[in-house]
């Protein structure tokens, strides 16, 4: 008899994109997937579900809440429908932090439920008043931050077992659920590898590369704009390519209303040569892919939160990179394969993207050591179809 496996993902497949490549190969296994997006893929049962929406009471913690409960009401809604159509799951993967996995065990009590540990939120330590240039969360913040883990203490006390994709986002969750969660990684297709050090853009100078999902302080815009100046400043040649959308983020927006590359460019006042630094917004992984085979040296940032997985690409590509020295990025990147600076030091991080544009030799030794470690730490996707279809059929 096939083994039934459930995948319930808000961006449906997002990271279980990995599990559901790995099982899908499978003769004796039947997939099912429950997301908001619209999504169609061969051989899989997929249902999408719409949360009612709720009235807003004006208070941030009790509408958060009330948001989560109608996602996992939703997504308990979309599961339901698929045992009426004959399809009761023997293993649910699921993601906690939004709800959906809340009220999946009362339905399906005798399946295992492995929940995917993407992030604990922490009074300390975490990305809440890592900046200092930003004010203290206030409490009401602080409480809709204990709240949301909540709701994902209650999915995980219901799992048999949870996976976290790093050591440093395992860490984040309480000591005591550390013994049921496992680590390993999605993965990440990897681009190829180039490791020529004289990458030139169309305009025959050299490039700096910057991409986030979104253009704020939780992965270092600020202190990336406040290093270009320096840069264009030392060298009229150099070109530099950002990616990432001006709106949204895992942070809040600047109070005015304003995106935070308008804030960082008024406050940068004419210091920034848009003829030079390419702001190309979210684009296609093409384009992407074609943005970072151009680069010469990639920077990335973040506050301590969830990794990219460009981050991870970068690595796997070859490429010379710049890095925080925050705690997700050293669980994999060391002074070795990456040219580790201080996250608010915009300073030092322009000196060492110049002094690596400057040294061919120092750049090609960086990217191979950082595409040895990229697959020492087993990091491919390829590693990842294999860890979760070990798992998974391991019930």
């Amino acid at each position: 008899m096939a083994l039934r496996v459930l995948l319930v993902h808000q961006s449906f497949p997002s990271q279980l994109i990995a599990v559901l490549e790995a099982l899908e190969r499978r003769d004796d296994v039947e997939l099912a997937g429950i997301g908001m997006n619209p999504y169609a893929r061969r051989g899989l049962r997929y249902r999408q579900y719409s949360p009612v929406p709720v009235a807003q009471t004006g208070d941030i913690v009790i509408d958060d809440l009330a948001s989560k409960a109608t996602l996992a009401a939703a997504a308990a809604a979309a599961a339901r429908a698929l045992s009426y159509d004959g399809f009761v799951p023997d293993v649910i993967v699921a993601h906690p932090g939004w709800g959906e996995a809340l009220y999946l065990k009362d339905l399906f009590p005798r399946a295992k439920l492995v929940c995917y540990c993407e992030y604990y939120y922490l009074r300390s330590g975490g990305e809440v008043n890592f900046d200092p240039e930003f004010p203290p969360a206030p409490p009401e913040v602080l409480h809709r931050m204990r709240a949301r883990n909540a709701i994902t203490l209650a999915s995980l006390e219901d799992a048999d077992v949870c996976v976290a994709p790093t050591p440093w986002q395992k860490s984040t969750f309480p000591a005591m659920l550390h013994p049921k969660i496992e680590v390993f990684h999605e993965g990440v297709e990897v681009p190829p590898a180039d490791n020529r050090a004289t990458d030139r853009t169309a305009s025959g100078g050299p490039s700096v590369s910057f991409v986030a999902r979104h253009l704020e302080p939780h992965r270092g815009f600020h202190t990336f704009m406040r290093a270009v100046p320096r840069l264009l400043r030392a060298d009229p040649s150099i070109q530099v390519s950002v990616i990432g959308s001006d709106r949204g983020g895992y942070g809040a927006p600047p109070s005015d209303g304003r995106t935070w590359k308008s804030v960082l460019l008024e406050e940068l006042n004419g210091s920034i040569d848009e003829t030079r630094v390419r702001f190309l917004g979210s684009v296609d992984r093409r384009r992407y892919l074609d943005a970072l085979r151009h680069s010469d040296v990639h920077v990335y940032l973040t506050y301590p939160f969830v990794l990219s997985w460009s981050a991870l690409e970068t690595m796997g590509a070859s490429k010379a990179m710049v890095v925080s020295d925050t705690a997700p990025v050293r669980d994999y990147f060391t002074d070795e394969c990456a040219a580790v600076i201080d996250f608010f030091d915009s300073r030092a991080l322009a000196t060492r993207i110049l002094s690596l544009l400057r040294n061919a030799k120092i750049r090609t030794s960086l990217g191979g050591h950082a595409r040895e470690a990229f697959h020492d730490y087993e990091l491919t996707r390829d590693h990842g179809r294999a860890a979760w279809e070990r798992l998974v059929t391991s019930f």
